[in-house]
C-alpha cells in the first residue's frame, strides 16, 4: 500500500463566474507502507503546474503567488495528470488530503477534461479525521497550519503552494501514525466521507462497495459471503 498525500491550487476568483476554478498546481508525496511500519519518513515527491482552460486570474496569482510565465508555459490538465498516474504507480494506493476539497476539484477537472476519474476513489480526509477523533482539535474543524503547530510541528515551506502544503499534510499524517499498530487505512477512513467506501454493519471495517446500488450495501464480501455460508 502507498499513500499518495496530495494538494492542489487552484485559479481561483473573488467574483461569481459560469467558468470553473481549475487545477494550477499539484504537489504530491508518496509514502510506502514500510516507511510506516519502521517509523522512517522516506518519501518520494511530484510537484507540476497546469495550464487552465480559462483565463489565469490575479486573485489567483497573488494567492498561490505561482508568475503568470509560469502558468503560460505549464502543460494541459490532461498531459499533467498522466505524468502523476504514472508517478503514483501500479501498486495499491490511497490519496490522503486535508479536507475532500482537493478529491472532489479533481474529480470535476477529469471530467471537464472528459477523461476517467476512477482512479481518485479511495480518498482519506485527514481533516475530518482530527475533527473527529483528536479531542486537542474540540470537535473543531482546523487548519492545516493550525494542526502543524497544534502537534508540535514545524512549518515547512509556505503556505498555499500544492507540494509545501502535501509536505506538511504528510508529516501531520506520520505523526498520527506512530503510535497505530493496526489497519492505517480502516484507522483514518473512520473520519472520512468518500462516497466510495461504507461501514460493514457486521464486523464494522470500512470496505470499498462493489454494488451499484450504495444504500443497500451494508457488509463487506467477507461477512456476506459468511452469512450465505451459514444458511
Amino acid at each position: 500500500m502507498n499513500y499518495i498525500v496530495m494538494d492542489t491550487e487552484l485559479n481561483g476568483r473573488v467574483w461569481k463566474s459560469t467558468n470553473p476554478m481549475e487545477i494550477i498546481s499539484i504537489g504530491a508525496v508518496k509514502i510506502k507502507e514500510e516507511h510506516i511500519k519502521d517509523k522512517e519518513y522516506k518519501h518520494k515527491l511530484f510537484y507540476e503546474y497546469v495550464k487552465p482552460i480559462y483565463a489565469y486570474t490575479d486573485y489567483a496569482r497573488k494567492f498561490t503567488g505561482i508568475p503568470r510565465q509560469t502558468i503560460e508555459k505549464a502543460e494541459s490538465f490532461v498531459t499533467v495528470i498522466e505524468k502523476f498516474k504514472r508517478w503514483i504507480g501500479n501498486e495499491e494506493y490511497v490519496f490522503i488530503g486535508w479536507s475532500d476539497s482537493d478529491k472532489l476539484v479533481l474529480i470535476r477537472d477529469c471530467k471537464l477534461h472528459k477523461i476517467d476519474d476512477d482512479w481518485v476513489d479511495s480518498y482519506i480526509d485527514l481533516q475530518a479525521y482530527i475533527k473527529r477523533y483528536i479531542p486537542e482539535s474540540n470537535n473543531q474543524q482546523i487548519s492545516l497550519q493550525n494542526a502543524v503547530e497544534m502537534f508540535g510541528l514545524e512549518w515547512i515551506g509556505k503556505a498555499h503552494d500544492a507540494l509545501d502544503d502535501a509536505i506538511n499534510t504528510a508529516e501531520i499524517f506520520m505523526f498520527l501514525c506512530k503510535d497505530k499498530s493496526g489497519d492505517i487505512v480502516q484507522e483514518f477512513m473512520k473520519g472520512s466521507t468518500c462516497k466510495f467506501y461504507r461501514k460493514c454493519k457486521v464486523c464494522g471495517k470500512f470496505y470499498r462497495s462493489k454494488s451499484n446500488r450504495l444504500n443497500r450495501a451494508q457488509r463487506c464480501n467477507q461477512c456476506y459471503k459468511a452469512a450465505q455460508t451459514s444458511k
